[in-house]
């Protein structure tokens, strides 16, 4: 039988990554992704007039006013595609601390600004949008490590995350329902997102006290000490305890065994089909290995067995055997199965991963995916109101978005349980599928294509840095997505001369072409599917390294 365990800990220290998990949360879910509130941001400056100088006896949508808006969300959204070109450096070099609290002041800023600017008098709102799309990404970027802390549910904790980042639009929902209760003037309006901005700036002391200077890797631990102050320790200095008693039987057996043998033994073999084992004849019950289903990647997360590996010291074994504590030289933790492709990845330079297959698909399928989703986040207002919407639907997309975290578990079973391939082809599916309920001109299928969209939106967000994280790792995690985000930026400035085009000639051409040049994703999602299931070699995910099996 597998035994259970738990790390036998200082005295007076507690695991502390919980603690830093809901602090990282709230923060992601206050100002990680405000930017994507613009339609309620957008209405609010509507209602103030701004940019109307030539609207004057114009009936309908102003397409002066809505260009101008139009460009700012272009730039807004460039800056957060284009954010880790400069912040992923910045983030390898500083650390998540540093790269946190500049997140903040930027987001900050970005409220000040577009609290203070009109189009009539003191205009700062380019400023402002750029400020803001650049504080989102960097207050995102310095808190992915986290799930370094969290190797077998990566994907979920990344969901998690991505779930706080995206919802997070809803902010400006409601900062606009309290602009529009305290009379939709100038100074209410003023006031909120200056008060605002105040709220963000509680993140500095926060990440200040809590957060690490140096992003986690996976085998790091974080404790909180008695007097709640946090310290980071790698998993393998510390004992490791049974906690049933089944299971230190097991571990008797095994240590009587190796003593049987007359010396170090190890208790698996590895068979003759790649990164398959086999229990050795002469191990004991519960000691057998038996290799996971193919799903490779984030699915190799899938706990197979308790591997105990060499076991060494006669002493050491009759004092684990009267503590019930496993001694210091054991490598052991649950066995997980990887594509050897994968694991040989991460141990490759920079511009070795930059110029692998993976990388330049990872690369095309997102910049492709994320401008689709982002270019119908910024029209939203503007295609449901060509449908004859008054603006009860534009409310239902805003709110909408803040629900995607009930779809936490699916997105985390994809990542974790199904691997990269079956995630990536879903992600495509449901945008082509939005993409194509867009196009259908029936006001009442828009609340379809809006719980479509937001959900392909979040598992795409969530499945983007979860996979970089997993495939790469994290020592060039964050030059690898400032590297990929330069063509994405770049891609990303056609929002603003599509939105032009939408606004003058229709946008059901441009979602069905759209719908178009997403097929031939899927061929990418199809052979990453293909290289996680072959030649599959045993790794410990808590340690994040290779099993290298001997014979003896």
């Amino acid at each position: 039988m597998a035994g259970e365990h738990s790390l036998v800990l200082p005295v007076g220290s507690k695991d502390g990554s919980v603690n830093l998990l809901i602090v990282a949360l709230l923060g992601e879910f206050v100002q990680g992704g405000l930017m994507f509130g613009w339609p309620s941001l957008s209405g609010m400056l509507k209602d103030l007039k701004n940019f109307n100088e030539s609207c004057t006896g114009q009936e309908g949508v102003c397409t002066s006013q809505e260009s101008s808006l139009a460009l700012l969300w272009t730039l807004g959204i460039f800056t957060l595609n284009c954010g880790p070109v400069a912040m992923g450096f910045v983030l390898d070099y500083l650390g998540p601390k540093l790269t946190g609290i500049l997140g903040v002041l930027l987001n900050m800023t970005a409220l000040v600004l577009f609290g203070v600017s009109s189009s009539s008098g003191v205009n700062a709102f380019i400023p402002a949008a750029i400020l803001m799309g650049l504080g989102n990404i960097t207050f995102h970027l310095a808190q992915f490590h986290i799930s370094a802390l969290f190797p077998r549910s990566r994907g979920l904790i990344a969901s998690v995350f991505v779930a706080g980042f995206t919802g997070c639009g809803i902010i400006m929902y409601l900062l606009m329902l309290i602009f529009e209760s305290a009379g939709g003037t100038r100074q209410a309006y003023r006031t909120i997102m200056l008060s605002y901005a105040g709220i963000c700036s509680l993140w500095i002391p926060l990440f200040a006290w809590m957060m690490p200077s140096h992003s986690f890797r996976v085998g790091m631990m974080y404790l909180r000490r008695k007097d709640w102050t946090f310290e980071v320790r790698l998993r393998t200095e510390f004992a490791r305890q049974y906690r049933r008693t089944t299971s230190l039987q097991d571990f008797v057996a095994a240590s009587s065994l190796h003593q049987a043998n007359g010396g170090t033994r190890h208790l698996g073999a590895a068979s003759g089909a790649a990164g398959s084992l086999v229990a050795d004849p002469a191990s004991q019950p519960g000691y057998g290995f038996t290799p996971a289903a193919p799903g490779g990647g984030l699915a190799a997360s899938r706990s197979v067995a308790d591997s105990r590996t060499e076991l060494t010291g006669d002493a050491d074994h009759e004092q684990a055997t009267m503590t019930g504590q496993l001694p210091q030289d054991i490598s052991w933790g649950p066995l997980v199965f990887e594509a050897r492709r994968f694991v040989e990845l991460r141990k490759k330079t920079f511009s070795e991963q930059f110029w692998s297959t993976e990388a330049l698909g990872m690369g095309i399928f997102y910049t492709l995916n994320v401008f689709i989703m982002q270019f119908y986040l910024g029209t939203t207002r503007l295609q449901l109101s060509n449908k004859g919407d008054n603006g009860q639907y534009t409310d239902f997309a805003n709110i909408v978005v803040a629900f995607a975290f009930l779809t936490i578990p699916i997105i985390g079973w994809l990542l974790d349980k199904k691997g990269y391939g079956i995630t990536l082809g879903t992600i495509n599916g449901l945008n082509m599928a939005s993409s194509i309920l867009q196009a259908i001109p029936n006001l009442q299928v828009q609340v379809v294509t809006i719980i479509t969209w937001m959900i392909a939106r979040f598992f795409m967000y969530s499945s983007y840095f979860a996979i970089f994280g997993n495939l790469f790792g994290f020592k060039n995690f964050g030059k690898l997505v400032a590297a990929d985000n330069i063509v994405n930026s770049l891609f990303g400035l056609l929002q603003y001369p599509l939105a032009y085009a939408g606004l003058h000639y229709g946008f059901t051409w441009i979602n069905i072409s759209q719908a178009i040049v997403l097929l031939p994703l899927f061929l990418f999602a199809y052979f990453m599917y293909t290289w996680e299931n072959a030649d599959l070699v045993p790794i410990r995910p808590l340690e994040g390294e290779e099993l290298e099996i001997r014979h003896y």
